[in-house]
């Protein structure tokens, strides 16, 4: 097993300080505290093809973040991050419109349409039809937070481009982002064209800017690592080939991990990774990381509060999480691959802590027959991570406690 217990080397210039020289693996040492919870797969770390990341923060009399991370596996072999790019999606497209905003004054609470779809794919078709309220990048946003969307990323694909949004990613320093799909039944060169986009004042209605179609010139794929996986995939004509996810979208768990930090510690980024976005939209962005479905007004949605927080174990799926406790977090489950890359406020016990997993649970090897272990392994495995790191921290000692921002979980879309 690849054991790092350093993942990131002068990641943020001053706030950052790795775990480098310190003689062991805090997370490897919590692990193995409790081996009823994590032997099992610790001992078949590559089946499961497991990853995981957590930083610990200290704060100095400024209220500072200082980050020291520890790791298990990272990048060690291939994973699907499924809707986890969707975290990577978001800041970049509110960027994108704040660089159009300069010129024309487009915001994300403009209405947006795709004219046009070149997969051909009934079901985005019937996400564009959605009423023109639910049509804004703002709500687009707040569904994939809030539910994971998927037909809410296809529109902001297309707005950003496959390239512009694989240029911008490796400018950021997320090398490993290789974004190659919408979440369509389109082929891979259905998925380099982007139709025309249009952004219409939300009150008045009048065209406020029109971005043309676009093609990317080449092709990105997923590469330096194999891509494929398992022994076979179910389709209509029964078990073929395995599937290969080189033209899938790829991001590495520790480049989502640094992207959540971002997002929760804009300012601690040096600044060749600092995005064009306000102090409103890293809130605006925190809010919907954070807030339950339960809270959202419109739509009106009827999940427990852990349907996208994995590491939140709940007594029944009526039960509602601690109110001292917030998860920040994205998650995605697809194809036998679980991930999670949370940030944990407590606010009462002063405690907060960075930690990301992803766990592979098939064991029949056979991909899209929906015959996955989530309820039985990958669920109560982030569960118990959760709870272990977080006995953890309650009792490991801090200089200076943190100062929380306040925050505002109302569902309001300006």
């Amino acid at each position: 097993m690849n054991r790092c217990y350093e993942c990131f080397i002068f990641l943020f210039s001053v706030f950052f300080s790795s775990a480098q020289g310190k003689g062991e693996n805090i997370l490897l040492n919590i692990l193995h505290e409790h081996p009823k919870q994590f032997d099992s797969v610790l001992q078949n770390s590559k089946r499961y093809r497991l990853q995981i990341i957590y930083t610990q923060i200290d704060r100095d009399d400024k209220n500072r973040p200082h980050l020291t991370t520890y790791c298990v596996d990272t990048n060690a072999t291939y994973f699907y991050c499924a809707s986890m790019v969707k975290l990577l999606e978001i800041p970049l497209a509110i960027e994108k419109i704040n660089n159009i905003k300069k010129k024309l004054g487009v915001t994300v609470y403009d209405s947006m349409v795709v004219s046009g779809d070149p997969c051909g794919d009934p079901n985005e078709t019937n996400y564009k039809s959605y009423r023109a309220t639910l049509c804004t990048p703002a709500q687009m946003i707040k569904e994939m937070l809030l539910v994971s969307n998927n037909h809410a990323f296809n529109p902001l694909y297309d707005f950003l481009g496959q390239a512009y949004f694989n240029k911008r990613a490796h400018e950021l320093g997320y090398t490993s982002a290789t974004i190659c799909s919408r979440f369509a039944n389109c082929d891979s060169f259905q998925n380099r064209i982007t139709s025309s986009v249009l952004f219409y004042d939300k009150g008045t209605g009048h065209l406020k800017y029109i971005q043309p179609a676009t093609i990317n010139p080449g092709e990105p794929k997923v590469r330096n690592m194999n891509t494929v996986v398992g022994r076979g995939f179910l389709n209509a004509d029964g078990i073929g080939p395995p599937k290969d996810f080189a033209f899938n979208n790829y991001v590495s768990l520790l480049d989502l991990h640094r992207v959540l930090i971002s997002l929760i510690f804009p300012n601690i980024q040096p600044k060749s990774r600092k995005l064009n976005l306000k102090a409103v939209d890293y809130a605006f962005i925190k809010k919907y990381l954070g807030m339950f479905p339960r809270e959202s007004l419109s739509p009106k949605y009827q999940f427990p509060d852990n349907k996208v927080k994995f590491y939140l174990a709940l007594k029944d799926t009526n039960a509602h999480a601690p109110d001292h406790i917030r998860i920040f977090n994205k998650v995605g489950e697809a194809y036998g691959f679980t991930t999670d890359c949370s940030y944990i406020e407590d606010t009462l016990n002063k405690v907060e802590f960075f930690i990301s997993a992803t766990i592979y649970t098939n064991k029949d090897e056979i991909l899209n027959d929906d015959i996955y272990e989530y309820e039985s392994i990958a669920l109560p495995f982030f569960r118990n991570l959760f709870t272990a790191v977080y006995d953890y921290e309650l009792n490991r000692g801090r200089k200076r406690s943190p100062v929380f921002e306040p925050r505002d979980f109302t569902d309001q879309l300006n």
